[in-house]
């Protein structure tokens, strides 16, 4: 019954089975099944970040500009921020290893590898009253916009 199939046909279906599986694993953030062990149907790789560096939220107000950085796992020593040109650029290195032993198995991961993102400004910012807190796992950056890019802003009335 499986030759039913044209074997062009089933090419194709394989081949297209396996993109959108490379689509998934190059786009999705990698999951870990925590309660699972390899032998017990975890089956994601564990991974802190996906492959162009850890997730970011970037939101702009009247007067400042707010940059939000997941970096599970990593120490204030693993990572640096810095303002260059008109770019936030973040910069650091995981470096993570998991080893779990049960009686019928032995499981060792690690992960090791460096990242930057740059996230270009949308406007001129205050380098001196740029701040940054770092907490369980969550950096948060404010830069304060300058006197200038906020008087450039000009509201029309709409008639």
């Amino acid at each position: 019954m499986p030759n039913m199939v044209p074997v062009t046909w089933r090419r194709s279906i394989g081949q297209l089975r396996d993109n959108i599986t490379d689509a998934f694993e190059r786009w999705l953030p990698r999951r870990s099944d925590a309660d699972k062990g390899p032998l017990e149907g975890g089956t994601w790789p564990t991974s802190l970040f996906t492959q162009a560096g850890p997730a970011l939220d970037v939101t702009e107000d009247d007067d400042t500009i707010q940059v939000t950085a997941e970096l599970p796992g990593l120490s204030e020593k693993d990572f640096t921020v810095e303002l260059s040109g008109d770019r936030l650029v973040l910069r650091g290195e995981k470096k993570a290893s998991r080893e779990e032993k049960k009686r019928n198995y032995h499981f060792a991961e690690c992960s090791y590898g460096s990242f930057t993102r740059s996230v270009p400004l949308p406007c001129e910012v205050d380098r001196g009253k740029a701040s940054a807190k770092y907490k369980q796992g969550v950096l948060a950056i404010t830069l304060p916009k300058t006197e200038t890019a906020k008087a450039k802003r000009v509201k029309i009335n709409v008639r």
